[in-house]
């Protein structure tokens, strides 16, 4: 179903987020978008919004919500629901996101992140993402949820056509949406599988404590267990395996920012600042969707419910009224208001795990390299307007 037209804008230019061009190099059309006026129009009745105090105070707009599923996107309500159902089921997911319980993962993750370089230093000429980054956010949220080795591929195989359902319905085509079923309902089957093992054998992981908190009535209602189950294992590993390729990418491109980011490596983490400026720089998530559920006014433009907005958190990420020089990755720049990991009740739960894995794997990645060079092309993905990621990163690693 089309959403519903939003009020007309008196300054009226356009911005396609799904146009594919925009997976190789969106920023110069972002720059665009952002200068030129406060909002612009898109496909499908979109208002697009750029700049950073818009995009910021939308996330945290009670008035913007996700409104109604459709079918296909039930499979990640929890990231979609609205209040007041979604604060419960935050709480219970957070116990598992805490800084004690994450923080009690940094040691497994360092054993994880040295096994993987390991075997990258003997061979040297690896691809950093299917090498690295993948197989690396894939061991850590699937031990989180006691999920075997063996189950990873097929877990990864599946991601790509559930992915497109982060895009709102109105942006996929039939074929998408064939495939997106199939794989979600295959996956939905995994799940379900595992769900009924755990209810017979209890282990001491965060799926054996999601079900015995839902069978106790403390945790998720059973409609609610699945979802998000699925949102936290697909998302878990998706998004950082992003973040870790994504920061590669720009310390290949800025040599002198990479050997400053090599310089303030400790205890084999990258430090707070420049993991911060490589999230800002360029984002995994580079676009959320919204819907106006109540009248509301975004950048002083009153818009009806119904109206189906975009906020260009890529955008946002380098808007000069916030970032001096933001087309410059400095691993040092403070402060770092970036808007990576969202805003508000939807601020991402995972964000200090992705935190953890991705300051881990690219602080010993440097710590334990004396040259990273690229090999091959960049590629980008190009199944989703949402996440930003590449297909490959091909590099030969030196050792220190």
């Amino acid at each position: 179903m089309n959403p519903a037209p939003p009020h007309r804008l008196s300054v009226p230019p356009y911005f396609d987020p799904f146009d594919p061009a925009l997976h190789t190099d969106p920023y110069p059309r972002y720059t665009q978008a952002r200068e030129g006026a406060a909002l612009s129009e898109g496909p499908h009745g979109l208002v697009v919004v750029a700049r950073h105090a818009d995009v910021s105070r939308a996330l945290r707009d009670g008035a913007l919500g996700h409104g109604p599923l459709t079918a296909p996107n039930r499979l990640f309500s929890f990231l979609g629901m609205d209040p007041p159902d979604h604060g419960p089921l935050r709480h219970i997911a957070a116990r598992f996101f805490s800084p004690a319980a994450i923080a009690a993962l940094a040691a497994g993750i360092a054993a994880n992140v040295d096994a993987l370089l390991d075997r990258a230093l003997c061979r040297q000429q690896v691809d950093l993402l299917a090498d690295f980054a993948y197989p690396l956010s894939l061991r850590v949220i699937c031990s989180l949820f006691g999920l075997p080795e063996e189950d990873h591929k097929w877990i990864r195989e599946q991601t790509p056509p559930i992915a497109r359902l982060l895009d709102p319905p109105y942006a996929l085509d039939e074929q998408d949406l064939r495939a997106a079923h199939t794989a979600a309902a295959g996956f939905v089957a995994y799940l379900h599988r595992k769900i009924n093992e755990r209810r017979v054998h209890p282990g001491t992981d965060a799926f054996s404590a999601l079900v015995a908190g839902s069978e106790a009535g403390t945790g998720p209602a059973r409609r609610d267990l699945l979802p998000m189950c699925a949102l936290l294992l697909l998302a878990g590993y998706e998004t950082t395996a992003n973040i870790i390729a994504n920061g590669a990418l720009a310390l290949l491109r800025h040599p002198q920012q990479s050997a400053l980011a090599r310089s303030r490596v400790a205890d084999g983490r990258l430090d707070r600042a420049a993991m911060d400026e490589l999230l800002r720089y360029d984002s995994s998530i580079q676009i959320t969707f919204r819907t106006v559920q109540r009248p509301a006014q975004v950048a002083g433009t009153p818009l009806a419910p119904g109206t189906p907005i975009a906020l260009l958190i890529g955008a946002a990420n380098r808007d000069p009224r916030v970032f001096s020089r933001p087309e410059r990755l400095d691993v040092v720049r403070a402060p770092n208001p970036h808007l990576s990991f969202g805003a508000g009740i939807h601020y991402c739960l995972g964000a200090p795990l992705a935190r953890l894995e991705a300051s881990l794997a690219l602080g010993r990645l440097l710590a334990r390299t004396r040259a990273i060079e690229q090999t091959g092309p960049v590629r980008h993905k190009n199944s989703t307007a949402t996440v930003r990621g590449l297909k490959e990163l091909s590099v030969r690693l030196t050792p220190a």
